[in-house]
């Protein structure tokens, strides 16, 4: 007697588990076209015009395309270039919100770490564990 109602049991289960797939979803639901156009905008060929486009119209490009060939012409190229490159990667670092941190530490205040990042111990700790030391 007591192993039907262990069936019906695991039957339950079985149908609880079947009931949680995302079924219910009907095809007119979902947004393929945006899906189909987010797919497109991450071509390759798409990414390379918008690249050359955002170039050619920006000023900041041409006022060092400028100054990288007077520097060439006074034989101090190579110098320009390294500066133009520190230049870049200064303008192009964000400002970070009030109390957001850095995902570099040495940013934070105190060097604390972000959460989900990973630190020496924990490394160790799982070298440890899995007994390759």
């Amino acid at each position: 007697m007591n192993q039907p109602a262990a069936k019906k049991r695991v039957n339950d289960k079985a149908k609880d588990k079947a009931s949680k797939k995302p079924y219910h979803i009907k095809r007119a639901d979902l947004d393929l076209d945006g899906y189909q156009l987010q797919q497109e905008q991450k071509s390759t060929r798409l990414l390379l015009s918008r690249a050359s486009h955002a170039l050619v119209r920006s000023w900041q490009f041409h006022a060092y395309l400028v100054l990288q060939a007077l520097a060439a012409w006074f034989k101090l190229g190579q110098v320009f270039f390294c500066v133009g490159i520190l230049w870049m990667m200064y303008a192009n670092t964000g400002r970070r919100k009030e109390g957001e941190m850095s995902s570099w530490s040495v940013f934070n205040k105190g060097f604390e770490a972000i959460e989900g990042s990973t630190d020496m111990e924990a490394v160790e700790r799982e070298i440890r564990s899995r007994g390759l030391i």
